[in-house]
């Protein structure tokens, strides 16, 4: 890596010297036809060329700044592997617990505050055709996260995914079955938490208006007295590339559409810039309150699951298949291949895999993943 970088760097500056010659000369050399270059020139051989006898003074004190930059930036020091994003975090917190929050995603709760902090969001639905979002976050310091909602049994497989805490406020019944019955490790603001972790906006009304913070959950967290550091035997949900990943079997995707309901309508555009995926829904970008900046994101998952309304409940709340296997698509830097899916039970993590069965190696950075209905195939687009 670090000779890679000299090397552009020193290209850059063997290109701006040629550009400081005069008029005559560089009409010369346009009007003479020369044959392919055959070799090519390393970072040592450069470095060389531009350190002998010749090289002025000037172009010598820019080498020694690139140099000293370059082992700046692999001062790898105190730092280490987030393995929600593959990019490096402060060596103290990376076996630390992620804390997942289960966040609010009507109209009315828009824009929300913090999840730009997340490095992995999740969305599926609930009753009514809505979508909510499980914001999960490592490496953050947000002083307002949310507008926090109630817990839905289904997420609580997202949480163990990670070997998360869940933050919710309040929960459904089939919630609070399964967190008792799974041992859940959870913190309910609708509770004695609520004035250890969570505070009311003014500006919202009720219940688009709780929230919390990286300081409240600590708190929280700390009240709860749950254990602080991964498991033992803890396995990461995904697989970061070193290097570019295969992408097998792609499509183009500039443009990703999830088209879950009447109600909930979203997309991803494709910023060739940034190599992200910035995310819109209800017409316009989502954007974070606290920063103004649109949601993007490294990759997109779009999981396929079953998904049906659980008989006799007047809410029409539901349920899905997330312990088991199916289909789904990877989608990063322009590209979309098509992946299966596998989860053995609800304490392991969901593993992704390429068609070959081979496991799925992503880009680094955030992630998104849409746990779409396979009941609606023709609301996820690709273009």
């Amino acid at each position: 890596m670090k000779r890679l970088i000299l090397t552009l760097l020193m290209l850059a500056l063997l290109l701006t010297a040629c550009g400081g010659e005069n008029e005559d000369s560089t009409q010369s050399s346009e009007a003479e036809v020369t044959e392919p270059v055959e070799e090519t020139v390393d970072a040592e051989e450069a470095m060389d060329e531009t350190s002998g006898p010749e090289t002025d003074e000037t172009t010598q004190e820019v080498v020694s700044d690139i140099e000293e930059t370059v082992e700046e930036e692999i001062d790898l020091t105190g730092l280490g592997i987030n393995p929600l994003t593959g990019l490096y975090i402060p060596e103290e917190i990376v076996n630390r617990r992620p804390v997942g929050v289960m966040i609010n995603n009507l109209k009315k709760a828009m824009p929300q505050s913090g999840i730009a902090q997340a490095d992995v969001i999740y969305e599926t639905l609930v009753e009514g055709g809505i979508a909510r979002l499980f914001a999960v976050f490592k490496d953050f310091d947000a002083e307002k996260i949310g507008p926090v909602r109630s817990a839905r049994h289904y997420y609580l497989d997202f949480s163990f995914d990670f070997d998360a805490l869940y933050v919710h406020y309040g929960a459904s019944d089939q919630a609070f079955i399964d967190i008792r019955n799974l041992n859940a490790p959870n913190m309910n603001g609708l509770s004695y938490l609520d004035a250890i972790m969570c505070f009311q906006d003014s500006s919202r009304v009720r219940p688009h208006s709780t929230y919390t913070s990286y300081e409240g959950l600590m708190a929280g967290w700390e009240a709860e007295k749950y254990r602080t550091e991964y498991a033992d035997g803890f396995s990461s949900k995904f697989q970061f590339a070193e290097e570019n990943p295969e992408m097998l079997e792609a499509v183009d995707a500039n443009k990703v559409i999830l088209d879950f309901s009447y109600y909930q309508y979203a997309w991803f555009d494709y910023d060739e810039v940034s190599q992200k995926y910035l995310r819109n829904q209800f017409g316009g970008p989502q954007i974070d309150r606290e920063t103004g900046d649109q949601l993007a994101f490294d990759n997109v998952i779009v999981q396929m699951a079953e998904m049906w309304k659980i008989p006799g409940d007047t809410e029409g709340r539901l349920d899905m298949t997330l312990v088991g296997e199916g289909d789904g698509y990877y989608i990063s830097h322009g590209k979309a291949i098509p992946i299966t899916w596998s989860k053995s039970s609800h304490y392991e993590p969901t593993q992704y895999f390429l068609t070959d069965g081979s496991e799925l190696e992503m880009y680094t950075g955030k992630t998104w993943i849409a746990v779409f209905p396979t009941y609606r195939p023709e609301g996820f687009i690709i273009e």
